[in-house]
């Protein structure tokens, strides 16, 4: 007998003992199942050794294998034994406790009453059929006995079962633990390439290839089957394979091989020749040829073997190999597998990495293994792939020394030095000179890009770039170290590279400038182009877009050197020059963001961001200011230094003699201290593949809360000394902060008493901080230490007071969201009680109102309306009354005057004696200093016929203007009001020649006649003089329209003309003639008015369009443009996309046009809607156009540019490809020829336009 690796001894069996006797088996059965066909749905072989069986330690249920050597067809059941069983033994293993009067194991009475087979697995050398015969007659007797006439029995020993295992290298192997030849499944899943990363990510591709993989393994129609699995290095196409094979009825027949060595073992030649051998054969690392050789080889050896080699080499295979490629996965697949690998690393971490390893799981590891290794490593700043072996293998060599390997590796350095060049059409310009700049040329270098295409490596198509961006990032290191630019090369550089495309290649050229640190040349370069000679030091480039641009990417390369160049240039400004700085500030500032994260850089940093902010010439919010301002956030820091380092940069500014560095340090203060909510855009702390920033957070609450507690007394220490304006700033932003830093214990005892000294000095607000702490004890009382709620209370209390004045200053003075609800939110009224009593003891004792009345008639009394209604239910005569009007009064000419508590008094008159109320305010338009009032009392106190003509005569007297009219527009008041008096009062404001009148005119009017619950029919005469009152049709002498008039118009107008149809044409005429004139009721582009020109036109079709076409043109002035507009349609007009022009009769269009076809039918092609549409019924207008004038090239134009007008949202080039399909739509059922043309001028227009657009989404990277 002839001995190979792969045969084994008995002795391999006889010792193995009982545990590893049955994984042996197990392992066996899966095998046969995969060679004979069996599919593993039916198998229950469990895992666990010492599970209850119930008499058998495998089942197969109603097989059907092509060979029944192993598994019979049908049910059988296998009980295993690692020794031998003398025949009574055998019997007994039959039943429940090996005992012969118990019943048989139940699995084993399953088998037999299924007419199946029971087979015992004996592990014992037991060769002779005399010494088996008698064992298996043993137990056919026993079950003949127990009522099986006739049982099927099976008996196995080690001598069958070598004969069994023998057929499969794999169980060889792992019996022998031989792996010279080849690894089993078991042992390959050892190799660190399985091992890790420790997650697999099955994507919806991996999942599909693998269910492929299974599907033809397993349903292989007698053949060999072949897989070629391609993919680039560290993609995971071994992994994929590994996990693709992890079915117990694959796993079990692979052996795993690397392609050199199993050429040459003898492995190779045992499987060609052996026809008894079945294997799953994993070849790695397997070029080309070595594919074929195998392919030739193993292809025709039938289904017991099958073949799948796996290369990153890429190219074409014949039949019978199927070719499977394993593409990137997704940047969160790649965060599923970082957090198994380092569920250490913070999310952010995770989420740069996997933006960083592109796809690529082995990447990706090894991202995270140099994350965790330069934290421990001070001397390493950058995140790299130390796997220079992997970088190699992605370019696509083994032989590093080839022609072919150094001239792809040019190519792909050259590239790697921008983030992308233009490579198709025109954009090749840019390839050429970079390949003529690497020395390469340009047909080896289109060879190598259409061979790193197909690999992978290089993607996109206009633009191109190298994938993946760690390999571009290598290849840009490796190029900065073996070349790099002095500062005389770089401007030799620039020079060289052509005026055309010089700007956007450049830009291109500084995206990469972040990376370049890592190299030594790199850095060198980064600091002679910032330092004192280099290319920034007299400020001028920097001023520019491009010089900023540049600048704000060295700065990521190196930030030290890009700070000393910003303090000698903008630090050396003027203020003058600082406001004028503007096209390049935005990086600058973005600059500065991302210096003064690193905490050596922060002071100096800050101070720059400090002196931009005190120009502060930008609104966004992330100016130089608010950049500033959040530098000194405690809760979310946005750099490395601690608080203690920040504060004397606050301080400074805060004694500044500069009132702008104050009040922006005052701001910056208001950022400290906030403890509740904290935003910040993050990403300043990413610089380039440098390790992130470490912003500070605080270790402990008392470092956080002393942080605070200094940043809270530096501000109210200079409460004192700062003016006016910025103190009452500051108080703001420590009472605005006091309700979140209240609540921490060891704060508290500070804050209150620093409020409670503030409550006492002159420029402390009581009111102000009073209103703060009752809002602290409202929301946040419930949920406070006993002891703290008592503190605050006790402020509360002390500051309202208990006397008469104190207690109206509280509940007459202020008007608190807090009274209306309790802690739980339940509508309550705290001040009602209060209020009443305050009324009460006035009522009581009318001195003691006499000090208060200086301010109860200002806007100091926020409840003063409600105090003095209160006052006049109690008052039964009214005995207050002339005491109220003296301090009326004496206010009346104050700008702070106010009739909030005399109006509620003067109600409860209007309410008890309205005759008494109206002989007052008669009286009061006599009085000199109260007849202004009258009008404002009228619409707190009560309105009346009376009243209203009251006030009519008022302002006729001009004693009041036409603007006091407007606050009846508020409330209810004028609801009934008789008709006659509201005409009256509509008359005078359309009479009067302030433009604002009319505006409160529709207002009214609005209310009045088109309320729900108005009883008035709208009138024409006096409707239609509101609605064409000139006013309307100009812009305002003074100030801006209201922005509620076109919406007052607009229901105004639509309901004249629904009660008025066939007087509504003067009102076009009108409204025609003043189309979009400059801030007139109807200037706004698609405006609402516009509904009832629309309205009017469905009236009156055939005379609107008279009155309009005299207006039209051409020549087109702004009024043509606009009706123009309105007649073309929009999404966001009143008639939508079908325009006005769909209310008009074609044949008085058509009319219009032919009466002068040169001047109109290019006009009409421009403004006609231009939906495309067939629809029964309905003429599409875009069409007609087309058919009958389509045959002028003007036409044609202008109907292009009329198709082109648009907004939208999204990809450009999908948006032309959709206009595109519906065009190509619309065609298909076209038989004008005219339109015809149009069309295919169209179609061949978007066809251009979709390529441009691509070209430039591809550069901005969309």
């Amino acid at each position: 007998m002839t001995t190979t690796p792969f045969t084994l001894q008995v002795s391999d069996l006889t010792n193995l003992g009982q545990d590893r006797a049955v994984d042996s088996f197990r392992r066996l059965l899966w095998a046969e199942a995969g060679r004979v066909g069996v599919g593993q749905n039916i198998i229950n072989v469990p895992q666990c050794i010492n599970v209850g069986d119930g008499g058998v330690d495998a089942y197969v249920n109603d097989a059907g294998p092509t060979l029944d050597e192993v598994i019979p067809n049908g049910t059988s059941g296998y009980q295993i034994k690692s020794s031998d069983l003398i025949p009574a033994a055998c019997k007994k293993e039959l039943h429940i406790g090996n005992d012969l009067n118990q019943p048989l194991k139940p699995e084993i009475k399953k088998i037999l009453d299924a007419d199946g087979t029971y087979t015992l697995v004996l592990f014992a050398d037991i060769t002779s059929p005399r010494a088996t015969a008698p064992r298996e007659q043993a137990i056919k007797d026993e079950l003949v006995r127990l009522g099986y006439p006739n049982p099927k029995v099976r008996l196995y020993t080690a001598t069958q079962l070598i004969g069994f295992i023998e057929r499969f290298p794999s169980l060889v192997a792992w019996f022998k633990n031989d792996l010279s030849q080849c690894l089993p499944y078991s042992s390959w899943e050892e190799n660190r390439e399985i091992q890790l990363p420790k997650a697999f990510v099955f994507d919806d591709e991996r999942k599909k290839l693998a269910e492929e993989i299974s599907d033809k393994l397993r349903n292989c129609n007698g053949q060999c089957v072949v897989f070629r699995i391609t993919g680039l290095s560290g993609i995971g196409k071994t992994r994929f394979v590994y996990e693709a094979l992890a079915p117990d009825d694959l796993k079990q027949r692979v052996i795993y091989v690397k392609a050199d060595a199993f050429r040459l073992s003898s492995l190779f030649t045992t499987l060609q020749n052996d026809q008894n051998l079945s294997a799953i054969v994993v070849i790695d690392e397997c070029d080309l040829q070595q594919h074929d050789e195998f392919v030739r080889s193993f292809s025709s050896r039938g289904n017991r073997l099958a073949l799948i080699t796996l290369s990153y080499e890429i190219g074409n295979i014949p039949s019978p190999s199927l070719s499977l490629k394993v593409t990137k996965l997704s940047q969160d697949s790649i965060k599923t597998i970082l957090k198994a690998e380092a569920s250490a690393l913070p999310n952010d971490v995770i989420d740069r990495l996997s933006q960083f390893a592109d796809g690529y799981p082995r990447i990706g590891v090894l991202l995270a293994e140099s994350y965790l290794a330069s934290k421990t490593d001070d001397q390493k700043d950058f995140l790299d792939v130390s796997d220079e072996a992997l970088m190699n293998r992605l370019i696509g060599g083994r032989d590093l020394t080839t022609d072919h390997f150094r001239k792809t590796k040019k190519v792909l350095q050259g590239l790697s030095l921008f983030s992308k060049v233009g490579y198709e059409g025109k954009l090749s310009k840019e390839s050429e000179w970079v390949a003529q700049t690497m020395g390469v040329e340009f047909a080896d270098f289109q060879d190598a890009v259409t061979e790193q295409r197909k690999r992978g490596i290089i993607q996109g198509q206009h633009y191109i770039y190298v994938t993946p961006f760690m390999l571009r990032i290598y290849l840009l290191k490796e190029w900065w170290e073996s070349h790099g630019f002095t500062k005389k090369k770089f401007e030799e550089f620039i020079e060289s590279i052509p005026q055309e495309f010089r700007a956007d290649l450049l830009e291109r050229f500084f995206d990469h400038l972040p990376y370049i640190a890592t190299s030594e040349k790199g850095k060198d370069f980064a600091k002679a182009i910032l330092g004192k000679d280099g290319l920034f030091s007299d400020g001028t480039l920097i001023k520019t877009k491009l010089g900023g641009d540049f600048f704000l990417k060295l700065t990521e390369a190196d930030p030290e050197s890009a700070l000393a160049t910003l303090q000698e240039t903008i630090g050396k400004w003027g203020k003058k020059e600082l406001l004028e700085f503007r096209e390049a500030r935005r990086n600058v500032v973005w600059a500065l963001e991302k210096i003064v994260v690193w905490r050596e850089l922060f002071a100096d940093a800050a101070r720059l961001l400090l002196a931009l902010g005190e120009a502060e010439n930008e609104t966004y919010a992330n100016n130089a200011s608010g950049t500033f301002a959040d530098l000194f956030s405690v809760g979310l820091s946005s750099t490395e230094a601690p608080p203690e380092e920040r504060l004397p940069v606050l301080q400074e500014a805060l004694n500044s003699d500069s009132k702008e560095g104050r009040k922006l340090a005052i701001r910056a203060c208001d950022k400290a201290l906030e403890s509740q909510h904290f935003t910040r855009m993050i990403g300043a702390e990413y610089q380039g593949v440098r390790r992130e920033a470490q912003l500070w957070r605080a270790k402990t609450y008392d470092e956080l809360w002393d942080a605070y507690q200094k940043v809270w007394e530096l501000l109210y220490g200079k409460l004192e000394v700062l003016p006016e304006d910025e103190q009452d700033q500051a108080i703001d932003v420590l009472l605005d902060n006091s309700r979140g830093l209240g609540k921490i214990p060891k704060l508290t005892d500070m804050i209150i008493a620093n409020i409670t000294e503030l409550s006492k000095n002159p420029y402390g607000n009581k009111e102000k901080i009073l209103e703060r702490v009752i809002a602290i004890l409202h929301y946040d009382g419930k949920d406070m230490p006993a002891e703290m709620k008592q503190k605050w209370e006790k402020l509360r209390d002390d500051l309202e007071g208990s006397d008469f004045s104190s207690l109206m200053r509280r509940y007459v003075g202020m008007d608190l969201l807090e009274d209306s609800f309790d802690e739980d939110g339940n509508r309550v009224d705290k001040a009602e009680i209060p209020i009443k009593k305050l009324a009460q003891q006035v009522v009581d004792d009318p001195k003691l109102l006499k000090p208060e009345l200086s301010w109860l008639v200002t806007n100091e009394a926020k409840s003063g309306y409600r105090f003095g209604n209160e006052l006049g239910q109690l008052d039964k005569d009214f005995s207050l009354l002339p005491m109220l009007l003296d301090a009326q009064r004496k206010v009346s000419r104050q700008p702070n005057s106010s009739d909030y508590f005399i109006g509620g008094y003067l109600r409860v008159l209007f309410e008890k004696d309205k005759e008494k109320w109206e002989s007052l305010l008669d009286d009061l338009t006599k009085d000199e200093k109260l007849a202004s009032w009258v009008s404002d009392l009228t619409w707190r106190s009560g309105m009346s016929y009376r009243a209203a003509l009251r006030v009519l005569e008022l302002a006729k007297k001009k004693v009041i203007t036409p603007g006091h009219f407007r606050v009846f527009g508020l409330g209810s008041v004028i609801r009934d009001l008789s008709e006659d008096i509201f005409k009256k009062w509509i008359e005078f404001l359309l009479e009067c020649p302030e433009d604002y009148a009319v505006s409160i005119a529709l207002d009214l009017y609005q209310f009045f006649y088109l309320r729900k619950e108005s009883q008035h029919k709208l009138p024409d005469t006096l409707t239609l003089k509101l609605l064409t009152h000139p006013s309307l049709f100009k812009k305002p002498s003074e100030g801006r329209r209201n922005q509620m008039d076109d919406f007052h118009w607009k229901e105004i107008g639509n309901k004249f003309i629904e009660l008025y149809p066939k007087k509504s044409l003067p009102l076009a005429e009108v409204m025609l003639e003043h189309f979009g004139e400059d801030d007139s009721i109807l200037g706004e582009y698609h405006s609402q008015t516009q509904e009832v020109i629309d309205g009017i036109a469905r009236n009156h079709p055939s005379e609107v369009w008279d009155i309009a076409a005299k207006y039209l043109g051409p020549p087109i002035d702004s009024r043509a443009f606009h009706i123009k507009e309105w007649l073309r349609g929009s999404e966001h007009s009143p008639a939508g996309m079908s325009g006005a022009l769909t209310f008009f009769p074609p044949k008085k269009v058509w009319k219009w046009v032919d009466a002068n076809v040169k001047k109109r039918a290019w006009y009409v092609a421009y403004f006609v809607p231009k939906l495309l549409f067939r629809e029964e019924g309905k003429i599409c207008w875009a069409r007609e156009v087309l058919a009958r004038y389509g045959g002028r090239n003007d036409v044609r134009k202008e109907m292009g540019a009329n198709f082109y007008t648009e907004g939208w949202s999204g990809p450009a080039s999908l948006h032309y490809q959709q206009k595109k399909e519906q065009l190509v739509a619309f065609k298909k059922n076209e038989d004008n020829d005219n339109v015809k043309r149009w069309l295919d001028e169209m179609i061949d227009s978007l066809d251009k336009q979709i390529e441009h657009e691509k070209i430039q989404e591809e550069r901005r990277g969309l």
